[in-house]
Order: C-alpha cells, then structure tokens, then sequence
C-alpha cells in the first residue's frame, strides 16, 4: 500500500510506539506548510501530517476539490469532493502503519476547505478528535452516523470575508438536528487563526489526544 498524497511529516520527539497521529489539512488555494505551522504548538509526542491537496490552481496553491463562481454564485466539484473525501479514508491507514501510530487516536485539523472536508471524513471514519477551523458542514457531502464519537471542535472569526460566520450557525443547527455533540467559539477575527484562537484549541486538543 502506498499513498497518493505528498505530505510534510514530524516524528515524536521520543520514537514513540502507537503514537498518537494528527492529520493536517490546509484550506482552498494553501498547501501543505500552512497548518504545519502549527505542529511546534501540537504535542511532542504525536506524529503530525501534513497534507498537500490534490489539485494545483498554481505554483504553491492547492485545492481539495474546485470551487466556481458565476456572478454572485459559488459552486463547487461535487463528485470530486467525494472523492477525495474517500481518498483521505482510505489513505489514512497507509500513514498508521508506516509510522506505527494509534489507529484510535487519530486527530484531523482542516481549515477552510479542509474544515469542511474534515466534517465530512469525521463522520464516515473512526476519527477521535476534528478540529474545524473557519468552515461550515457541507450536508450533500456527509453522512451523519448517530453511533459517531468523534469528539469536535469548531471556531469561525465573527468577521470572516470568505466563509461568513453566519455559515457556522447554520452548521451548529445541523449538528444539533442529528445529535452530534460540539464544542463551538467565536472570534474577533477574519478567515484565519489568531493567537486567541490557536490557544484555545489547543487548550481543547491537550487531554483528547
């Protein structure tokens, strides 16, 4: 088995057997050294992967899948949303294996775009922990399993320009219609993460690994 993504990785800093694992995915136009950023702040002890989208728009922007626009309208790739959604499942275990990671431990971070693939994976996959930042839940992308224990975290700057807060409040209605429990925060931010932020998730994430 071999995988189809390029990926930037970080080993536990003790060689760990059965670490922890924490997926990264980076959002519509980014790549794969954005959220990576973030793996100085994560624990020591997981190994952290960071993944590159499959779609160049160009050099050094990536997208999950495409995004349209006609006039005032978006659209997106539906078919190759899900796609890559099942990609991502059933890649995951090829990064399990050769790391010697926990396959019950296993965290996804996506932002933006890949929040909302995050969503979507997290309720078709054995995914402990989702943290979605500044995205919203896609319901012709996922399918909502009531026996799902994927614990979540989700946040949305109030002054998002790309994908409006009010995206988020549309996402919480749909989470509670279908009974799935959330942690939910607000910003003064825009479409990114601030050091508020940041620490709050990571403050969430500390004792879920």
């Amino acid at each position: 088995m071999n995988t189809s993504f390029f990926y930037l990785i970080k080993k536990p800093e003790n060689n760990t057997k059965k670490s922890p694992i924490v997926f990264l995915l980076h959002g519509f136009g980014s790549n794969e050294e954005d959220l990576f950023s973030f793996s100085p702040y994560l624990n020591n002890d997981v190994t952290i992967i960071s993944l590159r989208a499959p779609i160049m728009l160009y050099p050094n922007s990536y997208a999950w899948y495409n995004i349209y626009y006609s006039g005032s309208v978006k659209s997106y790739d539906k078919e190759a949303a899900k796609l890559i959604k099942n990609q991502f499942i059933s890649e995951m275990n090829y990064f399990i294996k050769k790391y010697d990671c926990d396959p019950n431990r296993i965290t996804l971070i996506g932002f933006s775009q890949g929040a909302i693939l995050g969503h979507a994976i997290a309720q078709s996959s054995n995914i402990k922990n989702l943290i979605a930042l500044s995205g919203y839940v896609d319901d012709e992308l996922i399918n909502f399993d009531n026996t799902n224990k994927t614990s979540i975290y989700i946040s949305h700057g109030n002054e998002d320009e790309v994908i409006p807060f009010k995206e988020s409040i549309e996402t919480n209605k749909i989470l509670n219609q279908n009974n799935i429990e959330y942690e939910f925060n607000s910003f003064e931010q825009g479409h990114g993460v601030n050091s508020e932020n940041l620490k709050s998730f990571l403050e969430w994430l500390k004792e879920r690994y």
